[in-house]
C-alpha cells in the first residue's frame, strides 16, 4: 500500500489538528538535572525507561505517552511561531487529499514505521562551524503531542538571518535552551511516538546534504550517541524524478518549487523550522501518491547517520 493511501485518512488530522496539536516549545526547564540523568542512563542501558510512570497512549503499540509538564517551569511561554490565522486554517482543511475506500476509524493498516517530518534552522551552512538554532518535527500518525518544536541557544552568532528572520536577540538568552539540554527530551518525544518493534523513519527534504549531517554533530558535540534504530530519508531525489505534462524532467525540486506544484497554501513565513515541516508532509503524500511508492519502499531509500562520511565537506 502506498504511503498517500495509508496517510490520507491521516492527514484529515493534520488538516484539523493544526494550531491544535501540542507543539512542545521549551524556553526554560530544569535541564541540567535532566541532562545528567540521562548520560548516566545511558552508561547501564541503551534505551532506559521512564523515570516517572505515564500513562500509556491511546495509540496501539507506541511506548508511552509523552508528558512535557515535568520538564518545564510552571510558567508559561508565548510562542515564537506564528500563529495560524483561522482563514488560514480552512485553506488547509480544503486541500485536497485523495480518497481511500475506508474511513479513517476504520483503517486497519499498521504502519511499518513511526515516520517524523523534521526540519532546522541554523546559523550558516556549515555543518562542523554553525550550530542549529529551531528544530521540528511532526509525526505523521498525528493524535495528541504529535509535534514538537523549539527554538535553540547556538551560543553564537546568526549569520543568515535573512533566510529565516531568527536573530541573536531571540536566541541568545537566558531562557532558551541550548541543544545538550534538548536532547533527551527529543530522545524522550520520540520514543513516545515510536512504534514497538518498528524503526524510526525521519525525512527531510534535502536531509542527506543538510539536515541529518546537521543534527549528526549537534549530537556528537554533546557526546551522545544518535539511536541505531533511527533512519533517514531524503525527498529532494525522490522529487528528482517527477516528470511534467510532457515528460521532462522539472525545472526546481525545491520545497517551495513541490509545494506551488501541488498547490499546497503557505501559512505563516516560509524557511521557518514547522511552516516547512508543514509543507513537506503535504509534499511527501503527493509525492508519494504520484510516483507510487510503498512505506517499504521508502525504507529501502533510507540511510543511517553513520552512512554519512564524517567528513565530506557541506554542499
Amino acid at each position: 500500500m502506498s504511503l498517500s493511501s495509508i496517510c490520507c485518512a491521516k492527514f484529515h488530522l493534520l488538516r484539523n489538528s493544526i494550531g491544535d496539536t501540542c507543539s512542545v516549545r521549551w524556553l526554560k526547564y530544569h535541564s541540567r538535572l535532566i541532562y545528567e540523568t540521562f548520560l548516566s542512563s545511558r552508561i547501564h542501558q541503551s534505551r532506559p525507561p521512564s523515570t516517572t510512570v505515564l500513562a500509556r497512549s491511546t495509540r496501539k503499540g507506541s511506548k508511552q505517552s509523552f508528558s512535557n509538564g515535568r520538564h518545564l517551569h510552571s510558567k508559561s511561554v508565548e510562542s515564537s511561531i506564528e500563529v495560524f490565522k483561522q482563514s488560514e486554517l480552512e485553506q488547509l482543511k480544503s486541500l485536497h487529499c485523495y480518497n481511500v475506500e475506508e474511513e479513517f476509524s476504520e483503517v486497519k493498516t499498521e504502519w511499518p514505521a513511526t515516520i517524523l517530518v523534521f526540519d532546522i534552522e541554523t546559523t550558516g551552512f556549515s555543518r562542523r562551524d554553525d550550530r542549529i538554532i529551531e528544530f521540528a518535527v511532526r509525526d505523521l500518525m498525528g493524535g495528541k503531542n504529535s509535534t514538537f518544536q523549539t527554538l535553540i541557544n547556538p551560543e553564537k552568532d546568526v549569520k543568515n538571518t535573512y533566510v529565516h528572520g531568527i536573530n541573536n536577540s531571540m536566541l541568545c538568552r537566558p531562557d532558551v535552551p541550548r541543544f545538550g539540554e534538548i536532547i533527551p527530551i527529543l530522545l524522550q518525544y520520540v520514543w513516545s511516538r515510536q512504534m514497538d518493534g518498528k524503526p524510526v523513519l525521519w525525512v527531510a527534504h534535502n536531509g542527506r546534504s543538510f539536515d541529518v549531517p546537521f543534527l549528526m554533530f549537534e549530537f556528537r558535540r554533546c557526546k551522545v550517541e544518535m539511536p541505531g534504530d533511527w533512519l533517514f530519508v531524503d525527498t529532494l531525489p525522490i522529487a528528482k524524478q517527477l516528470v511534467d505534462s510532457n515528460g521532462s524532467k522539472l525545472s526546481s525540486v525545491s520545497l517551495k518549487f513541490l509545494r506551488e506544484r501541488y498547490k499546497i497554501p503557505l501559512t505563516g513565513s516560509a524557511h521557518r523550522a514547522m511552516q516547512d515541516v508543514t509543507t513537506l508532509s503535504y509534499v511527501l503524500q503527493k509525492l508519494t501518491f504520484e510516483l507510487k511508492l510503498t512505506v517499504p519502499q521508502l525504507l529501502e531509500k533510507s540511510f543511517r547517520a553513520s552512512d554519512l562520511p564524517a567528513n565530506r565537506p557541506a554542499k
